[in-house]
């Protein structure tokens, strides 16, 4: 039995080793394979949903169900302008290159791209039209480096309210690619999810929203660095076909409450219900994208109703919370497939938010897929929390650590559905499979787990099998439980499990 090969931070020489091979696992998912074409799922298939009009199934899907493909912009057409013909000096500590880097952009038409060569762009001053940011996108004017270890923009943004490197409202049609966004600040790095008075550099490294009620739309972020940020890597809100693929975020200055220290956030409008809108926040793509989270609160994170969106191998290791986490504020709809999760502190995959400062987290949205992904030495491999109902959780491989409590944890999340899941590994103080109740946050969310489905799944060599200490209208059928050092089952009392329960092999050994 594979057990203690994991441990959190400043435990020992057991933590070192596996965070050496998360590492090395980061440096190797640096190179992503060039996605030939848009992004798509292969099926179609998952939870039926209402309560959302006539948007019934998650992932790429338009409202039919059928699959779609993410349309992404098409390679330059036009000019190539190299900014250094405007200006820029790539060598390091020169004069203000933003400025010529904005001319090479104003002097660009659609289908022309603008070149920034290898070399390091001191980026000190902001747009005459808006002094929150160094550049400013435009549509179908893409702007790309060299390669990521060879073009760097490093910006004097540190600290100024909602400051970013980059920003599109409303654009589409662009490509950004090839470089390095990192700050000046030479402060110590985000380490504290408990507080919220650190930090530095720009709030953002790229933000991607609307303009005038349109969101940002056929955007692709492409082999990009950011670093040394405060708030989101990269923030997209209230936009729709971006695509951020094979990025490398690391080392925010901050990790504390109030949305610090985010590497990919997927925003809609806290105020937006309407699907039909033009900034209704649907069919973004993250994936193929690395995360070093040693220093980042979440790698990625989905908020308030977005949905149909799709989150796919991206590679993770470590976080302070939840790795990927939909935050509890009614996202629906979104598959999050095929991504590996190593190391961290918390959740590798969370749907429900206790905190919020300004808004008050509760339950993500119905219909969310959780399938395919390698979740490795985390707290918990998958949580579901505070009334988040009809999750199906599916094919998910767990390998539990030493300080790992849950392979899979559900609460309040009525209709969820665990299906076909392996898990292993573990301590004596681990469950493969855990349903308790859950005490709400402020109130909030409170209640047992409810018309949950336990089916076909297989735990070997786990610490402890499968554990019901709260809920109603259970149904376990066809699970493989065996190898277990502890208890593979223990049912609280008083609790009714359907009849398919006693044909599950885990009721062999029933403790109460």
């Amino acid at each position: 039995m594979m057990k203690g090969f994991i441990r959190n931070s400043r435990r020992g020489p057991a933590h070192s080793w596996w965070v050496a091979l998360g590492l090395m696992i980061l440096l190797t998912a640096c190179t992503v394979k060039d996605s030939d074409g848009p992004v798509g799922s292969d099926d179609a298939v998952g939870p039926a949903q209402s309560g959302h009009g006539d948007w019934q199934v998650p992932g790429l899907v338009d409202r039919s169900g059928a699959p779609i493909e993410v349309k992404k912009p098409g390679p330059a057409t036009g000019r190539t302008l190299d900014v250094t013909n405007f200006g820029a000096d790539p060598a390091p500590d020169s004069h203000d290159d933003a400025a010529a880097i904005r001319k090479a952009l104003d002097a660009a038409e659609p289908g022309d791209e603008v070149v920034l060569p290898a070399g390091t762009y001191d980026l000190r001053s902001t747009d005459p039209a808006d002094e929150s940011a160094n550049i400013v996108l435009r549509s179908g004017v893409s702007l790309r480096g060299e390669g990521r270890e060879r073009t760097v923009l490093l910006t004097s943004l540190n600290g100024e309210d909602d400051s970013r490197v980059i920003r599109g409202s409303g654009v589409h049609d662009v490509i950004v690619a090839d470089f390095t966004i990192t700050s000046r600040h030479n402060g110590p790095l985000g380490d504290d999810p408990d507080d919220g008075d650190v930090g530095g550099g720009p709030m953002y490294g790229i933000h991607l929203g609307a303009h005038k009620g349109k969101g940002s739309s056929r955007v692709l972020v492409e082999n990009v660095g950011i670093r040394r940020f405060e708030r989101h890597g990269i923030s997209v809100k209230a936009s729709r076909e971006v695509t951020l693929s094979g990025n490398y975020i690391s080392e925010a200055t901050a990790v504390g409450p109030g949305g610090q220290g985010y590497g990919v956030a997927i925003e809609g409008s806290a105020d937006q219900h309407d699907p039909d809108a033009a900034n209704d926040s649907r069919h973004n793509v993250v994936i193929g994208n690395t995360f070093d989270g040693r220093h980042l609160r979440h790698a990625i994170l989905l908020q308030f109703p977005t949905h149909n969106n799709l989150v796919a191998e991206n590679t993770i290791v470590g976080s302070y919370l939840d790795a990927i986490d939909l935050h509890g504020e009614g996202e629906y709809l979104n598959e999050v497939r095929d991504n590996t999760v190593i190391g961290g502190q918390r959740a590798g995959i969370a749907l429900g938010n206790p905190g919020g400062s300004k808004n008050k987290h509760d339950a993500s949205g119905p219909g969310n897929w959780v399938h395919s992904n390698d979740l490795i030495g985390n707290r918990q491999g998958i949580l579901v929390i505070l009334g988040t109902p009809e999750t199906l959780i599916e094919d998910n491989r767990i390998t539990a650590g030493e300080d790992s409590k849950a392979g899979i944890d559900v609460r309040n999340a009525p209709g969820t559905e665990l299906l076909g899941n392996h898990i292993t590994g573990g301590t004596d103080e681990f469950w493969a499979i855990r349903l308790s109740k859950d005490r709400g946050t402020d109130g909030r969310g409170i209640g047992i787990p409810s018309g949950i489905r336990i089916k076909s799944n297989v735990i070997r060599q786990a610490g402890n099998g499968i554990r019901i200490d709260a809920g109603e209208n259970l149904s376990m059928v066809e699970n493989v439980v065996d190898g277990i050092d502890g208890a593979e089952l223990r049912v609280a009392d008083g609790i009714e499990m359907s009849q398919s329960a006693r044909r599950s092999r885990a009721q062999t050994k029933k403790v109460e």
